[in-house]
C-alpha cells in the first residue's frame, strides 16, 4: 500500500471519528446533570478532540504530498475557511458557554446545543466538499 493511499485510509477514520460522536452530543447534553452524563460527553469531547487533530495532520501532510496543489482549489479553501471558523467559534465562544451549561444556566444549554448543531453541520459541508470536490469550485 502507497503511503498516500494508507494516510488517505487515516484521514477518513479520523473524520468519522471526529464527527460520529459529535452527532450524539446535542442529544447527549441533556445528561449534562448527572455525573454518568458528565463523564460521558467529556470521554466524547476527548475523542473528539484526538481525532481532530489526527484529522489536522493527516490534513497536512496529504496537502504536502499534493504539494499544495489543492490550495488553489475553491472547493478546499472553503473547507478551510469553514473549518478554521468552526473551529475559532468553539474555541473562543462555545467553550465558555459549556462552562455556563455546567453551572446549571438552562439557556446556555440550548445555545449550545443550537451551536453544536450547527457544526456538525459544517462540519458534514466540508465533508461533502471533501468528497464530491466540486467543479465549480476549482
Amino acid at each position: 500500500m502507497h503511503t498516500y493511499t494508507f494516510l488517505l485510509i487515516l484521514h477518513v477514520v479520523a473524520a468519522i471519528a471526529f464527527i460520529g460522536p459529535m452527532m450524539l452530543t446535542p442529544r447527549l447534553l441533556n445528561l449534562i446533570c448527572e455525573p454518568a452524563g458528565r463523564d460521558t460527553l467529556h470521554k466524547l469531547h476527548q475523542q473528539i478532540a484526538v481525532a481532530g487533530w489526527i484529522l489536522l495532520a493527516g490534513g497536512l501532510v496529504l496537502l504536502y504530498q499534493q504539494e499544495w496543489a489543492w490550495l488553489h482549489m475553491g472547493w478546499m479553501q472553503l473547507s478551510l475557511a469553514l473549518f478554521i471558523g468552526a473551529q475559532a467559534i468553539d474555541h473562543f465562544w462555545a467553550d465558555k458557554v459549556e462552562e455556563e451549561m455546567e453551572q446549571g444556566y438552562a439557556q446556555a444549554g440550548a445555545r449550545l446545543k443550537t451551536w453544536l448543531c450547527i457544526k456538525l453541520a459544517v462540519f458534514l459541508t466540508i465533508c461533502a466538499l471533501m468528497i464530491a470536490k466540486p467543479a465549480l469550485f476549482a
